[in-house]
């Protein structure tokens, strides 16, 4: 409890619910929370905090359900036979099928800078399906996806924008305005976070804010034939009310690895056609719901079905990153993607003086350590210290081309847990390193920097409390890894892989984190260079 705070005494306050939890920040080995209570009408203000909180009830799922059972009402009327659509062609597994509902054939791309032009031609090939595209880190999954949309919307096509959160549907957004499109031809609803949270969304966003159902029916009459884009989530996408008479020409689903298969059942009634843009190999659904098997699998996850790259008949694996070298992209495509990403070009021509790129082990002794190392704190500040100076090249740098010191900013930390959050931040503030990016995994997906470290703090199989699987997992591991451009580093317990797993799977995590974390290992020194091992 904050210092000369005090809860109430006949604990009157522990039933309101008229709270808004603003931010989280680990402080010392806690989780910190800064929190908003609104007064009612005419009520005096108190300085009680509450008793206690707990989650509030999650938004109705009402017309999400109603979607689906339109849909299934859908299917049994046609029994014996199934209806053609994106919804039916997913769940069947079924390549994209064309207008004349035969499996499409793909147009292939002439190269990297092609790829925008080669889906738009397959867009205007597809029928009422579904086509998928996998983009791995650093691939310009959101650059080409907000190119093919421009360019759509210029043909008048009306487009919906999909995903998980408000927060990534108006990433693409803000692609889609830089790739061209008017802001009035692109629209959103507030959330409602950032109307009671922040007293309303922000004026300077690219596109319209569309504050009410018939801001939204005005917005999509438009100017009889013009193109335009609508950004919302499931809810929006399966609301009577907000939706024109007629189908969406398209509907893109961003981050389809963490959108639900269940709720792109519900939105495929919206639109004629699904793009589905993600990556199943990252961090899977940041907050789900509760869904039977098979259908507690993402989009693209229920499409792959195990596999780690794209299979060629669903659509197009984005194999060329732009953000890591060669030998950094080397490592993670073996974590990942069954060796089949490359880097490209531009990636090889950055360097950092003193250190060789690639994936880098530092191994630490220490013991009874679960989620907090002050050893691997420690080691972490040293080597974030033995970084920052040293001469970093990046061409595509406009500020400095031909090259800078490093500096703390350009080295980012991933935690395994935020007990060990708190500790690198300690660690960092001693050693008089401020401004160096430090947070666990799920706050660095979309982040880039010149180096990535990941800690994970636990000692050893025995400390870890909640399982190895989640320590070790290939997904966690693809996304702190690949955060780096020219070099990652894992900091790790000697004995962490000290174990026998007793499963397959288990065993194959357990063999590619020791193949990651050990193939180069590292000491610090006056330069950081790898030793054999």
């Amino acid at each position: 409890m904050p210092v000369g705070a005090h809860g109430s005494v006949d604990g009157s306050r522990g039933w309101r619910t008229q709270l808004l939890v603003l931010d989280v920040a680990p402080q010392d080995g806690h989780d910190v929370l800064l929190v908003e209570e609104r007064l009612g009408r005419q009520e005096a203000r108190f300085d009680e905090v509450p008793m206690a909180l707990v989650p509030a009830p999650g938004p109705g799922t009402g017309p999400l359900r109603d979607a689906v059972r339109t849909l299934a009402e859908q299917v049994a009327e046609s029994l014996p036979g199934l209806p053609g659509g994106a919804a039916t062609d997913l769940a069947r597994r079924r390549a994209p099928q064309d207008q004349g509902r035969r499996d499409l054939v793909l147009p292939r791309a002439e190269g990297p800078d092609d790829l925008p032009n080669t889906l738009v031609k397959a867009l205007h090939q597809l029928g009422s399906s579904y086509l998928a595209v996998q983009g791995p880190p650093g691939t310009g999954k959101t650059y080409t996806g907000a190119r093919v949309i421009a360019d759509l919307v210029a043909e008048g096509w009306r487009v919906g924008v999909v995903a998980q959160s408000h927060a990534v549907v108006e990433n693409l957004l803000r692609c889609v305005a830089a790739a061209g499109v008017d802001p009035a031809a692109i629209g959103k609803q507030p959330s409602t976070e950032q109307v009671v949270a922040h007293g309303g969304p922000d004026p300077q966003a690219p596109w319209t804010w569309l504050r009410s159902d018939a801001a939204i029916a005005e917005f999509e009459d438009g100017d009889g034939g013009s193109g335009w884009v609508l950004g919302g989530t499931a809810w929006t996408f399966t609301n009577r009310n907000r939706l024109p008479d007629e189908p969406l020409d398209l509907l893109v689903v961003d981050e389809a690895g963490q959108f639900s298969l269940a709720n792109t059942f519900a939105v495929a009634g919206a639109a004629r056609r699904l793009l589905l843009l993600g990556d199943p190999q990252q961090l899977p659904q940041v907050s789900q719901g509760t869904h039977p098997e098979p259908v507690d699998h993402s989009a693209l996850g229920w499409l792959m079905d195990g596999a780690a790259t794209l299979p060629e008949r669903y659509g197009y694996f984005l194999a060329d990153t732009w953000r890591m070298h060669p030998a950094l992209c080397a490592a993670v495509s073996r974590l990942s993607y069954d060796d089949r990403l490359r880097s490209a070009p531009a990636a090889s021509r950055r360097s950092l003086s003193g250190v060789e790129p690639g994936v880098h082990g530092l191994l630490v002794e220490h013991g009874g350590n679960a989620v907090r190392s002050a050893a691997e704190a420690a080691v972490v500040a040293d080597l974030v210290r033995d970084l920052v100076g040293r001469w970093w090249t990046d061409p595509g740098d406009a500020d400095a081309p031909t090259g800078r010191p490093l500096r703390p900013e350009d080295v980012l930390v991933v935690a395994a847990y935020n007990a060990q959050v708190s500790a690198v931040n300690q660690a960092l503030a001693e050693a008089g390193l401020h401004g160096v990016p430090v947070g666990t995994v799920d706050k660095f997906q979309g982040r880039q920097a010149a180096v990535a470290i990941l800690t994970t703090a636990a000692s050893s199989p025995v400390d870890v409390r909640r399982g190895m699987g989640f320590l070790l997992n290939r997904n966690r591991l693809n996304v702190a890894v690949s955060r780096g451009q020219w070099c990652s580093f894992v900091v790790r317990s000697t004995a962490l892989t000290d174990y026998l797993p007793g499963r397959p799977a288990q065993l194959a995590e357990l063999g590619a984190f020791i193949a990651l974390s050990t193939a180069h290992v590292v000491h610090l020194g006056r330069s950081v260079v790898p030793v054999a091992f």
